[in-house]
């Protein structure tokens, strides 16, 4: 059996660790908000703001009876509605969940 000469390739240097990412990385529902309800009651408009200080409007027909304060998350899509309910971005609230 002959032998192999050493190979002439250099081999593989290390490059330096990537830098960690600068904005998050966990991937989040895009039909999902959780904030605090600003605009109570038995609907079918209600406020909240999210914990980024974002306001919605929210619309639901589905009567939830919801109290200032409480947290919420919200299910949602674009209001497709002609109406008003009041300041924020308005959506409709496809379902209501308060958060103990």
């Amino acid at each position: 059996m002959s032998e192999q000469p050493p190979s002439t390739t250099p081999p593989p240097t290390s490059s330096a660790p990537a830098k960690p990412p600068t904005t998050p990385t966990d991937q989040r529902p895009k039909d999902i908000l959780v904030g605090k309800v600003t605009r109570g009651g038995e609907g079918p408009c209600y406020g909240m703001v999210t914990d980024d200080g974002k306001e919605y409007a929210l619309y639901s027909a589905a009567g939830t009876k919801l109290t200032e304060g409480d947290t919420v998350k919200i299910r949602y899509e674009p209001l497709r509605l002609k109406i008003y309910c009041g300041p924020g971005e308005h959506v409709s609230a496809l379902e209501i969940t308060v958060v103990k």
